[in-house]
């Protein structure tokens, strides 16, 4: 009884995991390949770097994960499945810790000139 009420549910999530996946993976790898390309510009110099490398790591895991969720619709597998989610989480985690960073120095950016403007020094 209890395959039969969970059966309907988990057709419903088959049939929108084949719908929306295809599409997913796609944007995947092609925000994947601009973050790589965005990374690779900003190593151009070595202060760039410093954002440059975490983005192409970033580019390269969107880019796994997207492949691995290809296979998972193909294998059905619970690895493919797995590894996607995996790669995916990786990314997501640099992009976090990036934009940690970027609040902090834009928060001492504003600090900065606020107390360059408050002593007369422009």
């Amino acid at each position: 009884m209890l395959n039969n009420e969970t059966d309907p549910v988990n057709n419903q999530i088959q049939a929108s995991m084949s719908s929306n996946v295809p599409r997913m993976s796609t944007y995947m790898s092609f925000i994947g390949l601009i973050t790589i390309i965005g990374g690779a510009l900003y190593c151009i110099t070595i202060v760039g770097a410093i954002i440059g490398i975490p983005c192409i790591f970033m580019g390269i895991r969107l880019r796994e994960s997207a492949q691995a969720f290809k296979q998972y619709l193909t294998s059905n597998s619970n690895q493919d499945l797995s590894t996607a989610i995996d790669r995916q989480t990786k990314a997501f985690f640099i992009q976090y810790v990036l934009t940690i960073i970027g609040l902090v120095l834009l928060g001492i950016y504003i600090i900065v000139i606020i107390a360059i403007l408050a002593s007369g020094g422009f």
